[in-house]
């Protein structure tokens, strides 16, 4: 059987299947195992610091068991494409492309950011908040000599704090989010606690370096000429808005902005995986039930493309997914899991208590998009603006395809990966409508850039492992 991704849901799927003896594949894009949470720079051990889930020790645990067992795990590939009978075209890290078929996949795809954007937001030097903890983590190589952070969600405070861990320097911190909003944490029950100690050790580092916090203060525009050189910054009202005059400047060559997640839910959508789109969980999501199955048979989701809810979740779905495919296959007896199943499963609804703050936390009202520009870009692959966009809009495309197809948005590189759920927000803010009603994006293989030489040398491997001649 074939799990792509190795971050938490992947690791935990992957370890109890190779513990009862079943052929376990390991597909992922990144150079290493444990996804986002477990990246790290790899001259040297792990950073000690503040974990009160003791997620990362768990999770590296897993690593060791999944290097050390029969799993076969292989880094830097990415699945171009899945197709019917659960067919998966993927590439190496040498650009050679094959075709795998398994009878049983568990997709733990993970997330990406959402991001908000403004004037600027292209300049050399500003980047997503993820891609600041991967320079870190992966290179360690710190964001810029100054670094200035602004978004929304926990993962601003956390960034800010693994910086001056580094050894950096953070101008400031800007969240748009009011303090009013984050008392919801008190109805977020038990699975909010770890974080929420977690974050006051964060904010307390950065109280101890001297570090500004400022709350309800939105980023504006990034400016430089050829590189970033300042950050404006504005308070902003209950809706969103930006206040006129209330316009700051920092001086900063890096600037690091999150907004929070959204599923990466294209792979599971091409296998023709039922979706929905829910707030509470971060946008769309693939419909799975309690076991974590898939409208098709065969096929398991697991992790956040399921919901954004974090690690915890991630670990627990992976766990419930490897646990149904054992007593599907016989190899444990149904009866006697089903406690452990329940227990499981209960857990897992905690964490999507916990996941259903986060999201509303970082969830931007409609107003936010009526103060971008119309010399904004939206999609950076396309380099469709917000005027143009506008529109669209105007002309009656009110669909995030209609966008697509009037403008080119979301048909670059990336194929819609960080424009996409931005259009399907800007839809649902000018018509007034649920943004389920903007529908989603119709992903086609391959989702990532490949050449047509790949594709002519592309091989086949069969369910047993064997390859067999040229596909194409």
């Amino acid at each position: 059987m074939i799990v792509v991704g190795s971050g938490p849901a992947g690791l935990a799927a992957a370890d109890i299947l190779a513990g009862h003896r079943l052929d376990v594949l390991v597909l992922d894009d990144n150079a290493h195992p444990g996804g986002q949470l477990l990246r790290r720079h790899l001259s040297g051990p792990p950073a000690r610091r503040f974990e009160p889930d003791q997620l990362k020790r768990r999770g590296r645990r897993l690593i060791r068991r999944l290097k050390g067992g029969p799993v076969r795990l292989v880094s830097g590939a990415q699945v171009l494409g899945i197709f019917p009978e659960r067919t998966l075209l993927v590439a190496d890290c040498q650009g050679c492309i094959r075709e795998y078929r398994t009878d049983t996949l568990i997709m733990a795809t993970g997330a990406r950011e959402r991001q908000l954007p403004f004037a600027g937001w292209t300049l050399p030097g500003v980047m997503a908040a993820g891609a600041a903890q991967i320079l870190m983590k992966s290179s360690g190589v710190l964001p810029g000599r100054t670094t200035m952070i602004g978004g929304c969600g926990p993962l601003i405070f956390l960034l800010a704090a693994q910086i001056l861990t580094q050894g950096g320097h953070v101008r400031a911190v800007m969240d748009q989010t009011k303090a009013a909003a984050k008392l919801a944490a008190v109805t977020a029950g038990p699975a909010i606690w770890p974080k929420l100690l977690e974050g006051v050790f964060s904010l307390t580092r950065l109280i101890a370096a001297r570090v500004p916090v400022q709350q309800g203060v939105r980023i504006v525009a990034a400016r430089g000429r050829r590189y970033l050189e300042s950050v404006v910054v504005a308070h902003v009202d209950a809706r969103g808005r930006i206040l006129q005059g209330t316009e700051m400047i920092y001086p900063s060559d890096s600037l690091a902005v999150g907004y929070g997640f959204v599923p990466n839910i294209e792979l599971p959508q091409q296998a023709g995986c039922s979706i929905s789109h829910d707030v509470d969980k971060g946008g769309w999501i693939v419909d799975v039930n309690p076991c974590m199955a898939t409208s098709v048979p065969g096929v398991y989701a697991a992790g956040e493309t399921t919901g954004i809810a974090g690690a915890a979740k991630s670990l627990v779905e992976g766990q419930l997914a490897a646990w149904d495919i054992l007593c599907r296959r016989g190899k444990v007896n149904r009866n006697g899991c089903d406690r452990l199943m329940r227990s499981l499963q209960h857990r897992r609804n905690r964490q999507v208590q916990f996941g259903r703050f986060l999201n509303r936390l970082c969830c931007l009202n409609p107003d936010c998009y009526a103060d971008i520009s119309d010399e904004t870009i939206i999609c950076r692959c396309e380099e469709i603006t917000m005027g143009e966009i506008r529109r669209q809009l105007g002309n009656g495309f009110t669909t995030l395809n209609g966008i697509k197809k009037a403008t080119r948005c979301g048909m670059g590189d990336c194929q819609g990966r960080i424009c996409g759920p931005l259009v399907t927000d800007i839809v649902s803010a000018y018509t007034h409508r649920p943004a389920y009603l903007a529908g989603c994006t119709s992903p086609r293989a391959p989702v990532r850039p490949v050449s047509l030489g790949a594709l002519a040398d592309m091989e086949t491997i069969g369910g047993d492992g064997s390859e067999g001649g040229d596909h194409l």
